[in-house]
This record gives structure tokens, C-alpha cells and sequence, in this order.
């Protein structure tokens, strides 16, 4: 092999794996409008359903999504009307609205479309899971680092 073709080999595998990862993204992003759901309805569900009480805020829930909070407020107004979420005054910070889940948001939970790519994670062996798992960190840590540079020019 050519010391250029070294050196375009993690450049081409790269380029393959990022294609993949778009795939994948669309795959999931179309499977998502189904059960009266839009994708960022779900989205919205899942980090409800998952975020500990504190954190079940329009603020978190815009920040941790990157969304602006009229988007948020217009993704969770939604599931607020079809009553998967309800929205109650902190007792102890009259100021904080608290977003939770109810039992119609969990149960249909139990039908979200990521589950799909939830079962073909779980048969993967644990090691190499992890591995998947670090390795998407990182990769999320990255491309929101990039985005803010980009951003910032």
C-alpha cells in the first residue's frame, strides 16, 4: 500500500461509519412519526420519562435537546393536549413549572419506535457495548464542540 492510501484508509472508513451514522439517524427519525408522535415528541417523552425530578423542566429539557424554549414549549404544549404529560407548580419554588409523565405517556412508552434500535443494542456482548456506548459519547462531545466553534467564527 502507497503511504497516501495509508493515509486516506481512516479517512475512507471514517467517512463510511459517519454515512452509517446519518442512515441510522434518518431510519429512527422516519420510524418516529407514528402514535400520534412526531420525533421531538418523543424525544421530549423520553427525557421526561428518564430525567430525575429536578431536572423535568422546560429549561432542561430545551438545554439537553439544544432547542430553543419556544420550541420546547410548543413540543411539551403538545403532549400536555394529549395528555402523556402534565404540567404542575413546584410546592416549594412557585416559580417552577414541574413537567411528569402519566401513566398514557408511560405506557406508550412501552411503544417507542427507538426500542427497534434498543434490541439490537441489547444483543451485542456487554464489552462491546460499553465500547459503543463510550465511543458515542465521545463522538457527541466532539460534534457539539465543533458545532459551538463553528458557530462562534
Amino acid at each position: 500500500m502507497r503511504p497516501s492510501q495509508q493515509h486516506s484508509q481512516p479517512i475512507l472508513l471514517a467517512k463510511a461509519v459517519a454515512e452509517h451514522f446519518e442512515h441510522l439517524s434518518r431510519s429512527l427519525y422516519s420510524l418516529s412519526f407514528c402514535h400520534g408522535l412526531n420525533p421531538a415528541q418523543w424525544n421530549a417523552l423520553r427525557f421526561l420519562a428518564r430525567a430525575n425530578p429536578g431536572a423535568r423542566t422546560m429549561s432542561a429539557f430545551s438545554k439537553f435537546h439544544v432547542t430553543t424554549k419556544s420550541t420546547a414549549s410548543q413540543t411539551i404544549a403538545a403532549l400536555v393536549r394529549k395528555r402523556l404529560v402534565r404540567k404542575a407548580r413546584d410546592p416549594e419554588d412557585g416559580r417552577v413549572v414541574r413537567l411528569d409523565v402519566t401513566n398514557k405517556g408511560l405506557q406508550l412508552l412501552q411503544r417507542d419506535p427507538v426500542n427497534c434500535l434498543v434490541s439490537s443494542l441489547a444483543g451485542l456482548p456487554a464489552e462491546r457495548l460499553r465500547t459503543v456506548a463510550e465511543s458515542l459519547e465521545n463522538l457527541a462531545r466532539s460534534v457539539a464542540a465543533n458545532g459551538a466553534r463553528r458557530r462562534d467564527r
